[in-house]
């Protein structure tokens, strides 16, 4: 009777969590129902003389589908995305009623070099209207202030600092802490260079992985310390020397050494901005932020004769995309474009690491059908490397960022042995009755040599298939495919000489690029993605399970600060399962 009443309660209770929840569901699709009429209502509603604030977010996704619906009532542009803050500042370059750009330098953010670079072009072409744009911070990262160079003025706090400090790349490793829990990560990989494993069985960075960071770092300096040098009119050498001696952080020196033009106060910045808008002393500037101008201001196209794709995320296999690229809907969504009329042609946006070998191999084969109907070509992000470029290697072109990090030609698997940790720690141990030699093959036994082998002939025979499919799509020897492949890692700029990819260009160049062929205007794209409105997409969200997910991983982002990406590493070593094409995590630029 006691265990029956307890089965009442905790069925009434769980009822009651569950109505709370649905209720709340329902009152966040209200608020999101009610912002959108509110938008419509006002795109109209921009002020003569205002300024449009570049605040940039966190984290920075090429498109805002997979974090448009986290619950976040405080800063409203953790929600923008890559392609929407380039197209407010297209947008607010020939709007009459923006006099000027304000780009706050205040951010330490995880968005990389690659992203900024797509920023500095938008930024770079808003300067064609006479507008001016002004830059200010207190303590300013590298990576903000690469970002803010571009502007006409950059200010920084008298009592604020700059860390520049230049480029390295880190990496965690795990092996002392698997070796004293006990745990075997048994690995198998092909490619010399595939460090995605090296955490899991070294305790340091091998030779061949010091060599492909330290050409990557070196392609990426070139490019950011250039640019730099270029909009600040100095040598590269003498900035070089700057950063080595730590001699650009305080006010005084970079202002000496003309990495900013002044050290000023926000109120002596502002009165500047007014002087240059031509309002008076006493007038309010009216900020726009970014997701408000774009909510506001731009209406996104829903059909075009170009339809761009945007791939971004790890590759697994399935339909639950977890903000990743899941290969049974990315299939669907294929075969939707294969299938419509007026789409003329196709640019692939891939913002991807890689992941799964069979969920990559099944999205190559629908790409290659759709390439049968209509045009493709592909347009790299951040990152297209391993199964990110394994799915972009059968496009007519590719198209690559400088920074974009590419290549990662390679495979690895891993299946660990847990027995000792079971055992040894926890005290679990294992017996079984096996009819054939290896019917039980799992975790809580090490694997006997015919199944290791059989493994790495997996392994191996998949690492054949990449370069295979490399060597076809690009028009490659499969002796020039293994000379640059082995599972290194590529810059865009070094990618482009090596025949991975055929131009250094962005998103727009890819476009041009389809539109010219296809016979159609330039402009006449759209997002796919995007196809769907904001209601529909938070509807089909809208589950008790991802906004339990959401609003912890947000929690645990706001309490680990920096310390996130150990987690995000954790994380992602526990979805590798099966054969993997994926570049390696851990490597953090600086």
């Amino acid at each position: 009777m006691k265990n029956f009443f307890r089965t009442i309660l905790a069925v009434i209770l769980g009822n009651i969590i569950y109505s709370i929840i649905s209720l709340f569901m329902i009152f966040i699709l209200i608020i999101i129902i009610a912002s959108a009429s509110g938008s419509a209502r006002d795109k109209t509603s921009i002020t003569p003389h205002s300024i449009l604030k570049v605040s940039i977010p966190s984290s920075l996704n090429e498109m805002s589908e997979n974090k448009e619906f986290n619950i976040n009532l405080g800063d409203e542009e953790e929600m923008i995305s890559l392609h929407q803050i380039v197209a407010s500042i297209e947008h607010a370059k020939n709007n009459s009623n923006i006099d000027a750009l304000y780009i706050d330098m205040n951010y330490n953010g995880e968005i990389s070099y690659s992203q900024i670079d797509i920023l500095r072009k938008a930024l770079i072409d808003f300067k064609t209207s006479k507008k001016p744009i002004i830059a200010y911070g207190e303590m300013v990262s590298q990576k903000s202030y690469y970002l803010a160079s571009v502007a006409d003025k950059v200010y920084l706090n008298p009592n604020g600092g700059m860390d520049i400090r230049g480029f390295g790349a880190q990496i965690m490793f795990f092996k002392k802490t698997l070796d004293k829990l006990g745990i075997e990560p048994q690995i198998f990989y092909a490619g010399k260079f595939k460090s995605a494993t090296e955490p899991l069985r070294l305790e340091k960075m091998s030779d061949a992985n010091k060599i492909q960071t330290r050409a990557l770092l070196e392609d990426i300096s070139k490019v950011v310390l250039s640019n730099i040098a270029s909009n600040r009119k100095i040598s590269v050498d003498t900035l070089q020397a700057c950063i080595n001696n730590l001699s650009i952080m305080d006010p005084s020196t970079a202002w000496t050494h003309h990495l900013i033009d002044g050290a000023k106060y926000i109120d002596e910045v502002e009165a500047e901005m007014r002087n240059l808008i031509h309002i008076e002393k006493s007038q309010k500037i009216d900020y726009l932020g970014l997701n408000s101008y774009y909510s506001n201001q731009i209406t996104e196209s829903k059909s075009g004769k170009i339809a761009v794709y945007i791939a971004e995320g790890e590759i697994v296999d399935g339909t639950d995309d977890d903000g990743n690229i899941a290969s049974q809907k990315m299939i669907k969504t294929i075969r939707e474009m294969a299938a419509d009329d007026h789409i003329k042609g196709v640019v692939l946006r891939i913002n991807s690491p890689g992941g799964s070998a069979l969920a990559s191999s099944v999205i190559l084969r629908e790409l290659e059908l759709l390439q049968s109907k209509k045009p493709m070509v592909v347009s790299m992000g951040n990152v297209a490397a391993s199964g990110g470029y394994y799915i972009a290697s059968s496009a007519e072109k590719i198209f690559a960022e400088p920074n974009t990090i590419t290549g990662s030609i390679g495979v690895f698997g891993i299946i660990p042995n847990m027995s000792k940790f079971l055992d040894d720690k926890i005290g679990i141990t294992f017996d079984e009755v096996e009819l054939n030699d290896h019917a039980v093959m799992n975790v809580n036994k090490p694997l006997d040599a015919i199944e290791a082998a059989k493994i790495q002939f997996e392994i191996d025979k998949t690492y054949s298939t990449f370069k295979s499919v490399v060597s076809k799509g690009r028009h490659l020897t499969m002796e020039q495919v293994d000379s640059i492949a082995q599972g290194r890692v590529w810059s865009g700029l070094r990618a482009k000489t090596i025949g991975l990819v055929d131009e250094i260009g962005g998103l727009e160049e890819a476009v041009a690029y389809l539109a010219k062929k296809t016979k159609t205007p330039s402009n006449d794209y759209f997002i796919f993605n995007s196809k769907k409105d904001k209601i529909t997409r938070f509807i089909e969200k809208l589950n008790t399970k991802s906004l339990i997910k959401n609003m912890i991983e947000s929690h645990l982002k706001e309490e680990l600060g920096n310390n996130y990406s150990f987690y995000q590493t954790a994380k992602k070593l526990n979805h590798w399962k099966g054969i993997q094409m994926s570049m390696p995590y851990a490597i953090e630029l600086k």
